[in-house]
């Protein structure tokens, strides 16, 4: 035998037992679940609710023992307490939803004996009054979601003892664009970014080569002599260079300027012609003015040739 109870009755538990001297009212004890409870022959639960549910006995003892038992347990009583449904909840699969998908929305609770029905209602309105009722059983599910789904939405869980109303979940619903082609249009922008950098460092590339194929080719020039310079182009920078050694030899010192005129030299020394080798090449000339003692010096051992006279020296 099952006994039950409707949530907030009053159940009352009463202990006896047949025993010789007759248990005493504190040789009685109730136990729920093998925990003890409370001690006497009686035992009183008001407002009763679900945890209440479970296994009870008594205990007696009368000082007596057999066997090395003295206290005795009686058979076992199922309580089973019952209730309307509550904790009624929603949930919602997936948790957002886009335009022209799915949503299921399942409905639980908890009752004694169970829920037998379940009634789905959306509130399209401020009002309660406008609740409409748009399916029933635990799950509703919408194939294909549009903006007339939009709302709040709540269930209503049924069984023998009455029923009760689960809390509202809100249903909304977005736009596809709005998520589904931020991934694409990112990794679009990335794309583009991509080839532009790639062009631009290309034409610069392209740009350095060509400038660096027009550069002018440098030549190596090199003076080959007189005979020479007149005729290679290449050569034109040094046409300039001649072996002038009256323009690069500085004035004689005053202490020098009685030099035996150009009448009074050999007639041999004036049509020696100055000579010089033409593949003589000139890297760097270097004029070296002649020390004045030195100079004197030299006339005095030149005598009255002063043919041989030295100003300066080419090195």
């Amino acid at each position: 035998m099952t006994p039950s109870v409707i949530k907030g009755g009053v159940v009352t538990f009463s202990c006896s037992s047949d025993a010789n001297p007759p248990v005493p009212q504190s040789g009685y004890s109730l136990h729920k679940d093998g925990h003890l409870i409370s001690s006497g022959q009686n035992h009183t639960v008001s407002n009763i609710q679900p945890p209440h549910s479970g296994l009870y006995s008594c205990q007696a003892w009368n000082n007596i023992s057999r066997s090395g038992i003295s206290r005795i347990n009686s058979t076992q009583l199922h309580l089973d307490v019952l209730y309307r449904p509550e904790n009624i909840s929603i949930s919602m699969d997936p948790l957002d939803v886009v335009e022209g998908g799915s949503m299921n929305l399942s409905c639980s609770s908890a009752a004694n004996p169970a829920a037998h029905s379940y009634t789905w209602f959306r509130q399209s309105a401020p009002s309660l009054s406008s609740m409409l009722r748009v399916g029933s059983g635990p799950l509703l599910t919408l194939p294909s979601v549009v903006a007339s789904h939009t709302g709040l939405y709540l269930c209503t869980a049924r069984n023998q003892l009455g029923e009760n109303n689960s809390t509202e979940v809100m249903l909304t619903m977005r736009k596809e664009y709005q998520g589904e082609q931020t991934v694409p249009v990112l990794a679009g922008i990335g794309v583009c970014v991509s080839v532009a950098l790639l062009l631009v460092l290309l034409l610069f590339w392209l740009k350095q080569r060509t400038h660096a194929e027009k550069k002018p080719t440098v030549f190596d020039f090199r003076l080959s002599g007189r005979g020479s310079s007149s005729s290679d182009p290449s050569d034109s920078v040094y046409a300039n260079i001649q072996p002038n050694i009256q323009q690069a030899l500085p004035s004689p010192p005053p202490a020098a300027q009685e030099i035996t005129p150009l009448s009074q030299r050999s007639h041999h020394e004036q049509e020696a012609p100055m000579s010089y080798e033409d593949d003589v090449t000139y890297a760097t000339v270097t004029i070296k003015p002649m020390n004045s003692t030195h100079h004197m010096n030299s006339r005095s051992r030149a005598g009255n040739d002063d043919d041989s006279v030295i100003y300066a020296s080419l090195a």
